[in-house]
């Protein structure tokens, strides 16, 4: 077998396969005498099928097999030799199967990633910002823990509701020009929520705070142009609505006692615990922006092409993903009034914008010989299903189907390749100094919330 690599572009590969008259004719034994080691037909023991017999009766089946298997591992042989890594699946020239007695030849294409003149990437400098947390931040926490521990009363005194109090609401809308026609989705019964707590829409719960409990009002509520449902967003509605009740949200106090039913001993843990927590989530974001801020250094010095497979492959997951958002707000593609060519020009910028620093870091992962183990793509899709509260062998079984492992490895690699570079990072702490919680603190800090 011998073979010649072309580059096509820098980012596609041509390796062109050429197979001997004997390399056919070898691997076309090799099939046949996996077929003869089992097979029974009558007049024959097991395993003594003359070779001929097996080849008139399976010919095309085995020469399709030959042929694929005799194609793949010369195809290995080369990416081997010339360390080619394809990002696509190979396209070949030549469908046609090995004939015996018969050469045979082929071209397969592929994406690869781009050769890029790396700056230095060991060694530079970054900043992280420190991670000193405001006695308010603690104070904010508590409080909405006290939200989430405290107890309801209805009201007997009679007043219109205000800010922290619990109502119940019916409500029906109505077009404002005409008010005896209803609006569609705009009704329901015994409708609650915390007043100043934006759980409502501003004008709703303004005209809430109008009522007393068994008074029905009516007033007009603007909703917002970006609101969720399509058929609603930027429409004034006319709403009547019944208070039904006021309940009096009783906060507990903020003492040994609550802390205690935070899972803390006393007050003070309970804050170090707080701190703990919001110190971590501080130190994760700080770290991830002086990440970004080094990664986007780094890109601003280097030009390279994208493959091609992997554009039109996230520009597909671009176009996908916001029509799925059109979709849950009732509105499709057509309804944004552009060309399906412009459609695709926006979501190439903001596939391009994705992806170039993506592969400037799987290619710096090549270089330096990073690679991802199935055990972490494993893991990767094991948190992924606790966190979205699915079972893992589904959202598993759905990664693979679909082909998403693919990119998810490609994920986890560019990932590592950044862990890399910023382990090598002279790192700077600014502001607060760091400090390292230990093992019982930061379990402490995920009971506080």
């Amino acid at each position: 077998m011998e073979f010649a690599v072309e580059a096509i572009s820098p980012t596609r590969k041509k390796v062109a396969l050429s197979l001997t008259a004997e390399d056919v004719n070898a691997a076309i034994a090799r099939i046949v005498a996996e077929y003869r080691k089992d097979l029974t037909l009558p007049g024959f023991r097991k395993g003594k099928v003359p070779a001929s017999v097996v080849e008139r009766r399976f010919g095309d089946e085995i020469r399709s097999r030959a042929t694929s298997e005799a194609v793949n591992d010369s195809l290995r042989q080369a990416l081997e030799a010339e360390a080619l890594s394809p990002l696509s699946r190979p396209e070949a020239d030549n469908t046609a199967l090995f004939e015996k007695n018969a050469p045979f030849s082929c071209s397969l294409q592929f994406d690869v990633l781009p050769a890029i003149d790396f700056p230095p990437y060991e060694g530079l400098d970054a900043e992280e910002d420190g991670c000193e947390v405001a006695d308010d931040e603690v104070d904010e926490i508590i409080e909405r823990l006290r939200g989430s521990m405290a107890e309801q009363k209805d009201m007997t005194e009679s007043r219109t509701p205000r800010d922290g109090d619990v109502v119940d609401v019916d409500y029906a809308g109505f077009e404002p020009d005409d008010p005896s026609k209803p609006v569609d989705d705009v009704k329901g019964e015994h409708f609650s929520i915390v007043l100043g707590e934006k759980q409502a829409l501003d004008d709703f719960e303004a005209l809430v705070k109008t009522a007393l409990v068994g008074e029905e009002k009516e007033g007009v509520v603007s909703f917002p142009e970006a609101y969720g449902h399509a058929s609603l967003a930027g429409k004034k509605v006319l709403f009547r609505i019944r208070l039904n009740a006021i309940r009096e949200r009783i906060l507990p106090e903020v003492d040994e006692a609550f802390a205690k039913k935070t899972g803390h001993d006393d007050l003070e843990k309970l804050r170090a615990a707080i701190v703990e927590h919001v110190r971590n989530e501080k130190k994760q974001a700080a770290r991830s922006t002086s990440m970004r801020a080094l990664l986007d250094s780094l890109l601003s010095r280097v030009t390279f092409d994208i493959p091609e497979s992997m554009l039109q492959s996230r520009i597909e997951r671009v176009l996908g993903d916001r029509r799925i958002r059109l979709e849950r707000m009732g509105k499709s593609l057509d309804e944004l009034g552009k060309s399906e060519e412009e459609l695709r020009e926006e979501a190439r910028a903001e596939a391009l914008e994705s992806l170039r620093p993506q592969i400037f870091l799987m290619a710096l992962a090549q270089r330096e010989k990073l690679s991802v183990t199935e055990q972490e793509v494993e893991i990767a899709i094991y948190t992924m299903s606790m966190r979205a509260g699915q079972e893992y062998k589904q959202v598993r079984d759905a990664y693979y189907r679909s082909g998403l492992v693919h990119e998810l490895r490609d994920r986890l690699l560019a990932d590592k390749a950044m862990e890399f570079i910023y382990a090598k990072a002279n790192v700077k702490q600014t502001g607060a100094p760091d400090i390292a919680p230990d093992a019982a603190t930061a379990e402490s800090a995920e009971k506080a919330e």
